[in-house]
């Protein structure tokens, strides 16, 4: 492969994955746009020095959002950022479903309140991915990922149920 050719597929790729680029730097940031924007450059320009490296073997969203994760991690250690969770449930899917904003921040809230492994594992599961992927993404194994799905589904609950308590 030339290196126009190399660049070309390694643009494709990046623009086809670009939403989830942006939720995992987002789980990174204090919402401010210029952050995201630094953070998320931080992590095409990590995927493109690795990008040699990538030879197929997971679907190219894993190795995307492993990359992403680890450069976050990193900058995240660098700058001292408070991490913050972004919902990854847009706000249309819950207004489809006759909920208000209130329920998009309150599970903002929720996320925000998950270890932040959890949070990866939460997000990927939210993007589609299936537990051996999430494991290949994070090192962890197919039954640990599952646990994890389970648990968070409970704890989201709970912080979801605490949260109306203390607001009624």
């Amino acid at each position: 492969m030339t290196h126009q050719e190399k660049q070309k597929a390694f643009v494709a790729m990046i623009k086809q994955h670009e939403r989830l680029i942006l939720k995992v730097c987002a789980l990174y940031t204090n919402s401010c746009r210029s952050e995201l924007s630094d953070l998320y450059q931080d992590a095409v320009c990590a995927m493109w020095e690795s990008y040699d490296s990538f030879k197929g073997q997971s679907k190219p969203s894993t190795w995307i959002y492993s990359v992403t994760r680890y450069t976050m991690i990193n900058a995240s250690r660098r700058r001292r950022l408070e991490t913050t969770a972004m919902s990854n449930i847009d706000a249309e899917s819950i207004a489809a479903e006759g909920s208000d904003s209130d329920v998009l921040d309150e599970l903002r809230q929720a996320v925000a309140a998950l270890p932040s492994d959890d949070r990866d594992v939460f997000v990927m599961w939210m993007e589609g991915f299936n537990p051996g992927e999430i494991g290949e993404a994070l090192g962890l194994s197919y039954g640990t990922v599952a646990t994890r799905i389970t648990r968070i589904k409970i704890k989201l609950r709970r912080l979801l149920k605490d949260y109306k308590e203390v607001v009624r």
